[in-house]
């Protein structure tokens, strides 16, 4: 049925410019790429009344933090929809295509489906005029194109902070902070108990939350927070979710995260008995005491449950520059996005395993630092890294708008840490350099600092959608 409301932004629509694909994105990459601040929430209100209140009446899972939000999303979106629940994820950035942060049953958009949605959510913006940024505009359209597909669920990733991020106008059934670390950015400051009281902004009364932050007392604050704010607690995660090797120790704790994230909403939220989410080999029911019937026990027999560590050796995957092994190139190529420290110590840890798996002959870290990140305490622990794997940074600039250090500054730190390290002025330089320093076939060149530098890759191999 075709409201008066639909009819009139039907005709506004028509007023206005109907962008191509390669237009919108050009007219995306002009934008503002995103903003923190209380303007940030309302213009997100806004578009959302201007569009005919598109969250109205749609469940809702926002997930903040500063590390594997997108990991975590990621995973829960698989979980939902191996529940039969169809799903819309928004993620806050992309690597070489807009389309990236727009998924629909866990493929991302078409660029007819982008086109056509943004098209319709940014002729809103100009009839009402609302200058948003382009963060917001893809925030609210894939909210409008999980109504457009009925989807049961739709998962948003806070791209920064929480209580004055354009997501913490929405009010979700479910709320998650992955972990509180020292940013890239810097916006939010040093103090940690701080950042993690400015995350929970994004939460609302009689909404669920959960946190896989690892610090107890950390924890507690936020459980008094979430008392005082009449907020579901649900415990924090303890566990590592069980992932193939090596990915365990990486992503384990998000992961298992994404197991929560849907359980809470499967079992708490809709009330549907989950026993694959439970864990559970027998189809014991929640609240149910004693051994199993023998009755019950053929039936388990019969009909094997899928348990979490088989879905997740058959079904496991991350998302395109995080922690992304091409194991093909020669020498083999390792892409993330980790921009700062608690990321960059993630990272090496990986490359470590790696190296554990099978020896590394030669190492590069091509490394971007943003201005945020304490340089001496970052080059401290990729020392640390040289340490138990042979090898060299190289330092290059971060491509964009994120301040960061400058790569002869750093390099000149690292050499007073007695650290094998060389600037370069590209990364088409720095990956030159490389492949002369390490073996064809067993070296590993890691590229990281920012979304950005990934991305920059790829263009340098010519790529543009993945």
């Amino acid at each position: 049925m075709i409201t008066n409301i639909d009819q009139a932004r039907k005709k506004e629509s028509a007023l206005h410019k109907v962008r191509t694909y390669s237009e919108l994105v050009e007219y995306l990459d002009g934008l503002k790429p995103y903003e923190y601040s209380e303007a940030s929430v309302l213009r997100m209100q806004a578009l959302d009344k201007a569009l005919g209140m598109p969250s109205a009446n749609r469940d809702m899972i926002v997930v903040g933090g500063t590390n594997g939000k997108s990991i975590s999303l990621h995973f829960a979106a698989k979980l939902l929809r191996e529940e039969g629940f169809s799903v819309a994820v928004a993620f806050s950035s992309h690597i070489l295509t807009y389309n990236e942060r727009m998924q629909v049953q866990l493929e991302s958009v078409s660029n007819k489906t982008f086109t056509d949605v943004v098209n319709e959510v940014i002729a809103a913006a100009d009839a009402n005029k609302i200058q948003a940024t382009a963060y917001e505009l893809v925030l609210i359209a894939t909210v409008l194109q999980a109504k457009h597909e009925n989807s049961d669920v739709a998962l948003l990733e806070v791209a920064y902070g929480g209580r004055l991020d354009a997501a913490a106008y929405f009010s979700p059934k479910l709320a998650s902070i992955t972990r509180i670390a020292e940013d890239g950015r810097g916006l939010l400051g040093e103090d940690l108990d701080a950042v993690a009281f400015e995350m929970l902004g994004m939460v609302k009364a009689d909404c669920w939350f959960i946190s896989a932050e690892q610090s107890k007392i950390r924890l507690q604050k936020m459980k008094n927070w979430c008392d005082e704010h009449h907020v579901k607690w649900a415990m924090p995660i303890r566990k590592l979710a069980t992932l193939p090797y090596m990915y365990e120790q990486l992503y384990g704790r998000v992961a298992s995260l994404g197991e929560r994230l849907a359980q809470i909403y499967v079992e708490d939220i809709k009330g549907k008995f989950s026993p694959f989410l439970r864990g559970n080999l027998l189809a014991t029911q929640k609240g149910q005491r004693g051994r199993p019937t023998l009755e019950a026990k053929r039936q388990a027999e019969l009909n094997p449950i899928k348990t979490l560590k088989h879905f997740w050796a058959d079904q496991f995957d991350l998302l395109h520059g995080r922690f992304e092994h091409l194991d093909k190139e020669n020498p083999s190529i390792l892409l993330d996005n980790a921009n700062n420290l608690d990321a960059f110590m993630n990272l090496f840890l990986g490359i470590r395993l790696l190296h554990y798996q099978k020896p590394l002959k030669g190492l590069v870290l091509i490394l971007g630092l943003p201005k945020a990140v304490n340089a001496m305490e970052a080059i401290k622990i990729m020392r640390y890294l040289l340490k138990k794997v042979s090898g060299q940074i190289t330092f290059v600039a971060l491509p964009g708008e994120i301040p960061c250090h400058d790569p002869q500054d750093l390099a000149m730190m690292a050499k007073e840490l007695n650290v094998k390290v060389k600037a370069a002025a590209s990364l088409d330089e720095a990956l030159t350099q490389a492949k002369l320093a390490v073996d064809e076939r067993d070296g590993l060149i890691a590229i990281a600092g920012s979304t950005g530098l990934v991305s920059e890759y790829w263009n340098l191999r010519g790529i543009k959608k993945f």
